[in-house]
């Protein structure tokens, strides 16, 4: 018996990938060069993760694209205690824009459950002003969002099946960008070299 519900997290996956947001927003992704992800709590730690394994499979795959995320605590604190919590990821978007480090080519993807976090919403509106392209993974429909902004409503109730299906959507961004994921048997036999290492570790 169960004792959490996932909304039918299978059916609200294929419902996500046969939509006309989502294949606008798996264009624009796979046509940038940089995708900078801002986000909150759970889904933070999901972007980063997913950040982190979309940055190795693409380059195992030779796939030039750069993803990441707002990692350093120090940064972070620091922004927030200078500038608000609001102006947190605007204000690393323009670190990365005045350093240099954000290409022309360059993506903003926002992730929110509420559709309406402040200091996601506001960085789509600096993607929209200095013309970069820009998505919001939402678990309820933005009513504060760029009309421009693409945006792929998960159309959820939960918090958990926000950040659940968002990761599970990544890695199918991972698929179709050229690049796979590993099993975990390919990976024992990579690091140890042989298929016997597998069986006695299994």
């Amino acid at each position: 018996m169960r004792n959490i519900d996932f909304e039918n997290i299978e059916q609200k996956y294929d419902d996500v990938l046969v939509s006309k947001e989502w294949k606008q927003f798996e264009k624009d992704f796979k046509s940038s060069d940089d995708i900078y992800i801002v986000a909150n709590g759970g889904l933070w730690a999901v972007g980063n993760h997913a950040a982190d394994d979309c940055t190795r499979l693409f380059a195992k795959a030779g796939i030039k694209k750069h993803i990441s995320t707002m990692e350093s605590q120090c940064l972070m604190t620091s922004i927030a205690n200078d500038y608000g919590w609001n102006n947190l990821f605007i204000s690393w978007l323009d670190l990365q824009k005045k350093t240099g480090k954000m290409s022309e080519n360059a993506m903003i993807l926002g992730l929110s459950c509420s559709g309406g976090s402040k200091n996601v919403i506001t960085c789509l509106h600096w993607a929209e002003k200095h013309g970069y392209k820009s998505a919001l993974i939402s678990g309820q429909p933005s009513q504060a969002k760029p009309t421009k902004v693409t945006e792929v409503n998960l159309d959820c109730k939960y918090f958990h099946t926000v950040e659940v299906l968002t990761l599970i959507l990544f890695y199918d961004l991972i698929h179709a960008c050229g690049a796979e994921c590993p099993t975990i048997k390919d990976e024992i036999i990579r690091k140890d070299g042989s298929v016997e290492a597998l069986r006695i570790k299994l």
